[in-house]
């Protein structure tokens, strides 16, 4: 046997394998939808027996209980959405929950059972974060916020030659900016071991990733994957056997990215048209929040974020802009339980 040929049956043995089923593309017919009422539900997190939360525009954050209740938290003064936009919620081990605010207030918020809620972060070395698009805790009990652009409003952003957004670290005492220079930042991920924070940008089209170092810090820079025509990375997550997930707005796209990089299409409802529209827009003179938030899809409405769940880890949910439940599918693999997973509210 040659080099060559032992290292394609290496590669074979280790490609990643689904669990139980194929690893074919996900048709829209085998969606369920779930949990009607919802308000721009772009962020879910799943926990073992504290039920959901959901951001609820523009509230703050809805509570679905295990036994179907529901309860919401957040702001109770009047505050329109245009200031307060709840976009990534994070579970906190203390108990609380965070809040990032890309409306033009701005900054992370916190919300705790009693219902009080009140800003966590506004500012970071002299810069106010606007707009705060994702927080995500670890199991040191550290905070990474994505702050997506410096531009304001941040429709100014919707381009792909500007690279102002960053990720700000608050590590239990103080926060400061780990690394900057991103084409829109939005979801950020750690690798399932901790070594990599990933991180999608949405109009520079690619997942970036860093070296994460035991202090927070950041290393260099690279490339993990590009995306192409009618793909906007929005959300993302790991599943069990190290596959990145990746939600794109526009195209109504899912993605599995192998640890390598390579990429498999698992789900498409996408507008030829539209896709076009926003496509010709784009390459012009950038987006428009008009274009971004029409109407996307003939079955789903700008697919934003993936959440795994259920006992066994396969239960996907899926976060939109602009519908109002869940679109939910069985996974051909499971999902890693998040840090939050047996952290209680």
């Amino acid at each position: 046997m040659s080099r060559v040929e032992a290292a394609q049956r290496r590669r074979r043995r280790n490609h990643c394998a689904p669990i139980g089923g194929s690893m074919d593309k996900i048709d829209p017919s085998e969606l369920s939808f779930v949990s009607n009422g919802l308000s721009r539900p772009e962020c879910i997190l799943c926990t073992a027996s504290a039920g959901m939360f959901v951001s609820h525009d523009p509230i703050g954050v809805l509570h679905i209980a295990a036994d179907g209740s529901r309860k919401l938290y957040g702001r109770q003064d009047g505050v329109t959405s245009q200031q307060f936009t709840p976009n990534g919620i994070a579970l906190m081990p203390d108990g609380r929950l965070m809040i990032a605010n890309s409306g033009l207030e701005g900054g992370v918020w916190q919300v705790d059972r009693s219902g009080d809620c009140r800003p966590f972060l506004m500012e970071v070395e002299g810069r106010h974060l606007y707009p705060v698009n994702f927080v995500l805790a670890d199991k040191e009990g550290r905070l990474w916020i994505s702050v997506s652009t410096c531009q304001v409003p941040r429709a100014k952003a919707y381009r792909h030659d500007i690279a102002d957004g960053y990720i700000v670290l608050w590590d239990g005492k103080t926060a400061r900016i780990v690394a900057e220079g991103f084409g829109y930042t939005n979801e950020c991920r750690l690798s399932n071991d901790g070594a990599y924070l990933y991180v999608n940008e949405t109009f520079a089209r690619r997942i970036s990733r860093l070296p994460v170092a035991a202090d927070g810090s950041l290393g260099a820079r690279e490339t993990f994957a590009e995306l192409g025509i009618g793909d906007y990375p929005d959300g993302g997550t790991f599943d069990a056997m190290g596959g990145y997930w990746l939600t794109s707005v526009v195209s109504n796209r899912i993605y599995r990215f192998e640890p390598d990089g390579r990429p498999r299409l698992m789900f498409e409802d996408a507008d030829p048209a539209y896709v076009a529209m926003a496509e010709q827009s784009f390459k012009k003179e950038g987006l428009t929040a008009e274009i971004l938030y029409a109407d996307a899809g003939k079955t789903l409405n700008h697919i934003a974020s993936i959440a795994f769940g259920g006992e066994d880890m396969r239960t996907a949910y899926l976060g939109t802009l602009k519908m109002n439940c869940f679109p939910t599918f069985r996974s051909p693999v499971p999902g890693v339980r998040p840090v939050h997973w047996n952290w209680t509210f």
